[in-house]
């Protein structure tokens, strides 16, 4: 619902006329930063509830930093990203872009045999929205629009398939099996001693 008011309220409709960004400027931008805030807390929270071995979490902990420097620092208005506060913005919005998706997915394969290929789905669709990106950031036009069209076009398509992944990972997380219980190291000595 924070995605579409976004869109209500900056009056850009999907896909924005420049980037995902521009929605955090003004005297609205405060709704940027809570969608933001809001979306990279979800898997968190989801592996606070239900967590697995390996790297995952850190990948989510990346990543949520990542969103929150994208929330609270804000971009340039022009969208040319050439002062300092504008690259912190982008660094961040990077780290968000590639550690959440990650993370998730990873977290993901340890549900049941359905949501893993569906997240992989989501993850090919995910890569092929970044490439897209990267693209776009080249000065190539894609989709039959200029770069800065095409950047927020599949930005944007990236931010979508990452909402989708959030939700299936809300929708697959209570078939991720608990973790088992940590061997105490203490007891096999005692058992050894006595």
């Amino acid at each position: 619902m924070l995605w579409i008011a976004l869109q209500v309220v900056a009056k850009d409709p999907f896909p924005p006329e420049i980037s995902l960004s521009q929605y955090g400027l003004g005297s609205t931008g405060w709704l940027f930063t809570l969608w933001i805030i809001v979306l990279a807390s979800g898997p968190l929270l989801l592996m606070r509830y239900r967590p697995v071995p390996g790297p995952a979490r850190w990948l989510l902990a990346v990543g949520f930093f990542g969103s929150v420097v994208t929330a609270v620092v804000r971009t340039d208005e022009d969208g040319l990203q050439m002062s300092v506060h504008a690259k912190v913005h982008m660094t961040g919005s990077i780290l968000a872009s590639l550690f959440m998706p990650l993370g998730m997915l990873l977290a993901i394969r340890f549900a049941a045999q359905p949501w893993r290929r569906m997240a992989g789905g989501l993850a090919v669709t995910a890569a092929a929205a970044g490439g897209m990106v990267l693209l776009s950031a080249a000065g190539t036009g894609t989709a039959g629009l200029g770069p800065a069209a095409s950047w927020a076009l599949w930005e944007g398509s990236l931010c979508i398939v990452e909402m989708l992944l959030v939700s299936l990972y809300a929708l697959a997380v209570s078939t991720i099996g608990p973790l088992p219980p940590r061997a105490d190291p203490v007891a096999p000595v005692q058992s050894a001693v006595q």
